[in-house]
């Protein structure tokens, strides 16, 4: 076995990361010392289940804390592919979406998945993190990549897996660009979605990696080092669209104009996602 499997199969084994992460908003509120939702409510409501992208997991607390709406709603967080997967399949009863990739929403609209076109809610950017005890510099520019590569210096790098995650499709875009694609595969550590690959990295996977820029607070605190936004001439930002899907229940509507509030646009800018207007 590979010094990468190796390292990849204790991670999964010690139960270092999920693939779908659900997160209560009752239970938030209730932290923030909110009421809780009338049992007679949670009733009519039946628990809606909104899907989202996971690079929105370091903020979804802080998000979820300012929703006054009322009643009791189920965020599941994973890879925008498969949570799309889900939607077109039927597999998942969803009521909303949050999608990392809007073209993902474009197809559930013309599905007739959907009600209405919805909103972009965020701009997401990719960030390159090179930890504290790391060979490699770190820039927007990711320089040192290709020689620290042909050098012996880069053992492992980190991204998410480009076929279930639209930030490991721009990571993918970005290592073509630098030349590296190749040469590069057999050093790569591979998280399902964007989440996992920031798990991985900061749990000492890999001597760089590319992450959602919302990551870079939770990477700077578990190893300490540098994350910078990857130069706009290597790849380009995610448009990130939320819509309701059919019979959205009214606290899952609530739950949408909350997410266009301007609290939350303060919330995703403070985490480094650009907001419109």
């Amino acid at each position: 076995m590979s010094e990468r499997r190796r390292i990849l199969k204790a991670l999964m084994a010690a139960g270092l990361w999920t693939a779908v992460a659900p997160f209560d908003v009752a239970w938030a509120q209730k932290k923030a010392g909110k009421k809780k939702p009338a049992a007679s409510e949670k009733k009519l409501d039946e628990q809606p289940i909104i899907a989202a992208s996971s690079d929105l997991l370091p903020l979804l607390e802080d998000i979820v804390r300012g929703f006054e709406g009322g009643g009791r709603v189920r965020i599941i967080v994973s890879a925008a592919d498969r949570l799309y997967s889900q939607i077109q399949s039927g597999e998942a009863s969803f009521e909303m979406f949050l999608s990392a990739d809007e073209t993902l929403v474009t197809q559930l609209i013309e599905a007739d998945k959907t009600e209405g076109e919805g909103d972009v809610y965020a701009i997401g950017r990719l960030a390159f993190y090179v930890p504290a005890k790391s060979p490699l510099k770190a820039d927007n520019y990711l320089s040192d990549v290709r020689t620290a590569l042909r050098d012996g210096r880069l053992q492992l790098f980190t991204i998410a897996n480009p076929d279930t995650d639209p930030y490991g499709r721009l990571a993918e875009d970005v290592l073509r660009q630098k030349l590296v694609w190749d040469e590069i595969q057999p050093l790569l550590a591979i998280g399902e979605d964007v989440s996992q690959t920031a798990q991985m990295a900061a749990s000492g996977v890999g001597q760089a990696a590319l992450v959602a820029y919302s990551q870079s607070g939770q990477l700077m605190s578990a190893r300490g080092g540098k994350c910078v936004l990857v130069s706009d001439s290597l790849c380009q930002s995610l448009s990130e669209r939320m819509v309701l899907l059919k019979n959205a229940s009214a606290t899952t509507r609530r739950f949408y104009r909350y997410m266009l509030s301007d609290r939350v646009k303060g919330t995703l800018r403070r985490y480094g996602f650009l907001a419109p207007d």
